[in-house]
C-alpha cells in the first residue's frame, strides 16, 4: 500500500499530540505537520499536499472557507472533521468525522476507511495478480485475524504451510503487517470492512 501523508490542524496541543500518538500506530502513514494556527492551514496544505487532512471546523481561515472544492479536488485531499458537532460533517462535505470522545479504535478504523477508498483505485492490478488463488485465501484468513493453527485446522493443511504460504505473501506484497495486510484484503475485495469489524 503507497504511504499516506495527513496534516493535523488543531489548536489545542494536547488533541493534536494525542492524535498524531494515535495514528503512529498505523502502518504506511506519516504526519506531515502538526498546525496550531488557522493562518497556516491553506498555505501548508497547499505547500504539503498531504493525502488527509484533518481539522478543527473553528481551525479554517475565513478566506479559504471553501476548502473542499479548492484543495480537496485540486489535490484529491480527504477532509476529517475533529469536533464535537457532527452535523458540520455535512456542512464541510467532509469524508470523515473524529468526535473529541472516540475511542483509539474508533479513529484507526476509520483513518484506515478512508484511505482504503482513497488507494482502492491507486493499487496496481498486477500486486493482485502477484499472489495466488491459494495465498488470497490464506491472506483472507489472516486479515479475519485467525491464527496460523486455526488456518491449518480451517483448509485441511499443516501449520508448516500457513507458515510458508503466509512468508511467500508478506514477501511478494512487501507488507509485514497484518494490518497492511488487512487493508490490502479490504482494497481487493477479499474481504469486507464488516467482516473485519466484527
Amino acid at each position: 500500500m503507497p504511504r499516506s501523508t495527513i496534516l493535523i490542524a488543531e489548536s489545542s496541543c494536547l488533541i493534536r499530540r494525542g492524535l498524531r500518538s494515535i495514528l503512529q500506530n498505523l502502518e504506511n502513514v506519516e504526519i506531515m505537520q502538526l498546525i496550531d494556527d488557522k493562518e497556516d492551514v491553506c498555505a501548508t496544505v497547499n505547500n504539503k499536499k498531504p493525502d488527509i487532512l484533518i481539522i478543527n471546523p473553528k481551525m479554517m481561515p475565513s478566506d479559504c472557507i471553501n476548502l473542499k472544492k479548492e484543495f480537496m479536488n485540486a489535490h484529491k485531499l480527504s477532509l476529517i472533521l475533529l469536533s464535537d458537532q457532527e452535523k458540520l460533517r455535512d456542512q464541510f462535505k467532509a469524508d470523515g468525522y473524529i468526535h473529541y470522545q472516540d475511542k483509539q479504535e474508533q479513529i484507526l478504523d476509520l483513518i484506515q476507511e478512508v484511505l482504503a477508498k482513497k488507494h482502492k483505485n491507486k493499487i496496481p492490478d498486477k500486486n493482485a495478480e502477484t499472489i495466488s488463488s491459494r495465498e488470497k485465501n490464506i491472506l483472507k484468513h489472516i486479515a479475519l485475524g485467525l491464527t496460523n493453527k486455526e488456518i491449518a485446522d480451517q483448509l485441511y493443511i499443516s501449520i508448516h504451510t500457513v507458515v510458508t504460504h503466509r512468508k511467500n505473501i508478506t514477501q511478494k506484497l512487501g507488507i509485514k503487517s497484518v494490518s497492511g495486510l488487512t487493508v490490502y484484503a479490504i482494497l481487493h475485495n477479499l474481504i469486507s470492512m464488516d467482516d473485519v469489524k466484527q
